[in-house]
């Protein structure tokens, strides 16, 4: 069987461009179809839609337009972040250029475990993550710059998860490392449930609720 071309390497964006343009003409389709906001039907309508666009899932041989059938269902089939009876949803729509980005991160799939796997990714992730510690310790940074240290001596630092869930397991995670096992969570009754969950995972005792 023949490899698909790699979306990386010299030929990457000659591999790329075509399908881009089948990927964003789908999108164009299936959101002329869906017509508002939710696609109509509910959920038992766009299951079938979706499962005929489908098809086989592991089928023999595949199908060249399977991307542009999957995309203008999955398109047609979409809630629409960014139309205005959507502004309740918990996820935003994204920015264009945001987008555009992710795709290059998607292209060059840089792995930020080691220098040698991204280099000039390794050095971006520094320079944001700090510049936005540097933007929450505004206080204690003030007119010092980068190189600014907090009260007890240590530069701020900061990461990016993949969401408010493992941020706050990993908030907990490093109270309980700096703490000890008995910091107990205090928060209120209406707190999202990830937070007394991340207790329960890392062996904290049961969150004060108030």
């Amino acid at each position: 069987m023949r490899t698909p071309p790699l979306a990386s390497g010299p030929e990457g964006p000659r591999a790329l461009r075509p399908l881009l343009d089948t990927v964003l003409d789908a999108l164009r389709d299936g959101t002329r179809e869906r017509g508002g906001p939710l696609p109509a039907g509910g959920p038992e309508t766009v299951a079938a839609r979706v499962r005929h666009a489908m098809g086989d899932v592991f089928p023999d041989e595949g199908d060249p337009e399977a991307l542009r059938h999957l995309v203008r269902a999955l398109a047609e089939g979409a809630a629409d972040p960014a139309d205005p009876l959507c502004a309740a949803h918990l996820h935003c729509p994204p920015l264009a250029v945001a987008t555009a980005a992710d795709l290059a991160a998607s292209v060059l799939n840089p792995s930020l475990d080691s220098w040698d796997q991204a280099p000039a990714a390794s050095e971006l992730e520094e320079l944001v993550t700090r510049s936005l510690a540097n933007e929450v310790y505004v206080d204690v940074l003030r007119g010092a710059g980068n190189c600014a240290t907090s009260h007890d001596g240590a530069a701020p630092e900061s990461l990016v998860t993949t969401g408010g869930t493992e941020s706050n397991q990993l908030a907990l995670l490093l109270a309980r490392e700096a703490l000890g096992a008995g910091t107990r969570l205090i928060c209120g009754a209406n707190t999202h449930h990830s937070l007394p969950r991340a207790a329960w995972l890392l062996g904290l005792p049961d969150p004060v609720i108030v």
